[in-house]
């Protein structure tokens, strides 16, 4: 684990909540795909762990939801291009493991970011093997990235990926919960098993694929 200065280096708007940060660091690092970065919010020195979405050691991309009275949350996303901070990193266990193994991942709202980042990972390391990304909002004005799922799509044939929507019906979507998945039909398919979300997620998540008969050694978890 290192402490480096993070720069932040571009700033957009995905959804009327959700930023997604990139920041370059001083020298590279190897982290690998699901760690997370402990910045050091300089105006109230609170500590804040969050998954990189996306890095090739050096320019480090972020995908956060400013939480309405969330301190650190809205620090974070108020930081303007140009601003520094400190951050640790590598760190995190919820790693992928690159083999060719078929993989399903579930995610729900910013638990997207390392989930993102280890689908992509599989398709740099040049590894055929199906990849289905389990995504879950509440509504359409929710979603992002849906340019970049489709482009990944087009350039990985063995990647698909449905969205769920909680709270709204909308054409190409599925009304429900991401764990209304988790089939005993629909996992089979699968040898590994990625979900990053939140607690209740991702307790009903590995209930379900237990009820299954998935091996709690082939699920992986990371919950916020």
């Amino acid at each position: 684990m290192q402490q480096l200065s993070f720069k932040l280096f571009q700033k957009k708007y995905l959804t009327h909540d959700v930023y997604e940060l990139t920041f370059t660091t001083p020298e590279k690092i190897n982290v690998e795909p699901g760690q997370y970065v402990l910045f050091i919010l300089p105006k109230s020195k609170l500590r804040r762990a969050y998954s990189i979405g996306y890095t090739d050691g050096q320019t480090f991309t972020f995908i956060i939801k400013q939480i309405e009275w969330g301190a650190g949350s809205t620090e974070i996303c108020s930081t303007e291009v140009g601003e520094e901070l400190v951050g640790m990193v590598p760190l995190g266990h919820f790693v992928l493991k690159e083999n060719t193994t078929p993989k399903l991942f579930i995610g729900t709202g910013t638990g997207f970011a390392p989930l993102y980042f280890q689908i992509r990972a599989m398709m740099d390391s040049g590894i055929e093997t199906p990849l289905m990304y389990i995504f879950g909002v509440r509504t359409t004005s929710d979603i992002f990235y849906i340019d970049e799922l489709n482009r990944m799509k087009e350039v990985y044939p063995s990647f698909d990926y449905r969205i769920y929507l909680s709270q709204e019906d909308s054409e190409n979507t599925t009304r429900g919960r991401v764990t209304d998945f988790l089939t005993k039909e629909n996992v089979s398919a699968y040898g590994e098993f990625y979900i990053c979300g939140s607690p209740a997620m991702v307790k009903d998540a590995r209930e379900r694929l237990e009820a299954s008969g998935i091996e709690k050694e082939k699920v992986f978890f990371e919950q916020y």
